[in-house]
């Protein structure tokens, strides 16, 4: 997100919502989630009667506890809780069998208000007892309250048995007070994806190689909105915005996912359509072929979605432009991307988050039908539908 972006575009494209298509974009804000369709926009609560808080997350199966010492397959969804707001957001992870009913699991990452809290806080004294001074301090200065926790996604690991979270870490530096500047991924590691997660480190990623353009030279590295990929061959990836948003980049993780394979261009890391200016990436495979998803930037408001596909993850990528189809498609439904994922049927889920800028912990979250044809992918407006149908 930009910050100093949002007053000034909020506005402006919340109003043209209401003109996509010729008529009004049906919002649902006082509806629910009843567990028998998927009403866009409609207020979703977990099996607790309390406000799914999942926000720039990502849904996907994997392998979580059964309760009796094994593994069953899951639907994990997991994402910020914005019950702080804007900085200093907890991670929750959800489960699901049917899609509809989620169970909370509760903060998984937590972030720290103060050092002090590794010695009288018992959650805090299991993850850091056992550093030093400085490596606490370290932890409290990526992971405080203070600072940007966004996007998180989580990959299982099936060599180690553990599950490994990725988010976009941000906040000031001593030269600049925009809570953009540190530009980082941070990264936790859990046995169990109900956490707790203990929070590794945070980097700077991939950079731009010699001879090709650095759409923006002066802060290197840079690693903004993120998504996480699992390929079919067990292989993952990290996509994620770099160079002061303007360039898309996918780098292919290490075998324990916590850090990058290496350094070299097209076998490590790809750039993708350099000055495109892009955010909120999400990266899928169907039917042997890769598509990458994104928004434009422009804050909290909503923006038209690009998609680009190729053959190959490193190989070259095809602008397919907007995928949208219906009311509503020029700005996304009113929602920025953050995941694609497929239901027990097999077919395919878009999922974004619509963003109430002055309300951030009732964002709503829009779930839509996706399709393939020709090597093309689609996103369908439905004003209430069921992945059943």
């Amino acid at each position: 997100m930009m910050p100093w972006m949002r007053k000034i575009t909020a506005f402006v494209f919340s109003a043209m919502l209401f003109f996509q298509g010729g008529g009004m974009l049906h919002v649902n804000m006082e509806k629910t989630v009843d567990g028998e369709a998927f009403p866009p926009g409609a207020r979703w609560l977990d099996t607790d009667g309390n406000l799914i808080q999942a926000h720039g997350g990502q849904v996907q199966v994997m392998p979580v506890p059964d309760g009796n010492g094994g593994k069953k397959d899951c639907y994990v969804w997991i994402g910020e809780n914005k019950t702080s707001g804007h900085l200093g957001n907890a991670v929750a992870v959800y489960t699901s069998e049917d899609l509809y009913h989620w169970t909370c699991h509760g903060d998984v990452l937590r972030p720290l208000s103060d050092v002090a809290q590794i010695d009288t806080d018992p959650y805090f004294a299991a993850l850091y007892g056992e550093l030093n001074a400085a490596e606490r301090q370290h932890v409290r200065e990526c992971i405080g309250t203070d600072m940007v926790i966004e996007r998180p996604k989580m990959l299982y690991n099936a060599k180690n048995d553990n599950y490994v979270i990725w988010f976009h870490n941000d906040g000031p530096t001593e030269k600049n007070s925009y809570y953009y500047d540190i530009g980082m991924a941070g990264c936790a590691v859990s046995d169990s994806p109900f956490g707790p997660f203990r929070f590794v480190d945070r980097y700077r990623l991939s950079e731009c190689p010699d001879g090709q353009i650095d759409c923006y030279p002066f802060s290197r590295g840079e690693a903004r909105d993120m998504n996480l990929f699992l390929d079919e061959d067990g292989t993952g990836y990290i996509v994620y915005t770099s160079e002061n948003n303007k360039t898309l980049y996918i780098s292919r993780l290490n075998e324990d996912f916590t850090g990058l394979s290496g350094s070299e261009y097209g076998v490590d890391y790809i750039r993708i359509f350099p000055g495109a200016m892009r955010e909120a990436p999400v990266l899928l495979r169907e039917n042997g072929r890769y598509y990458l998803l994104s928004s434009s930037t422009t804050g909290w408001a909503s923006n038209q979605a690009r998609v680009w596909s190729s053959d190959a993850i490193f190989g070259k990528w095809r602008n397919d432009g907007n995928p949208c189809r219906g009311r509503g498609a020029s700005v996304t439904f009113d929602t920025q991307s953050t995941t694609v994922f497929q239901a027990p049927n097999g077919s395919w889920i878009y999922g974004g988050d619509r963003w109430n800028a002055e309300n951030l912990i009732d964002s709503r979250y829009v779930w839509l039908p996706v399709r393939f044809e020709d090597g093309r992918m689609s996103i369908e407006w439905r004003e209430s539908w069921k992945w059943e149908n």
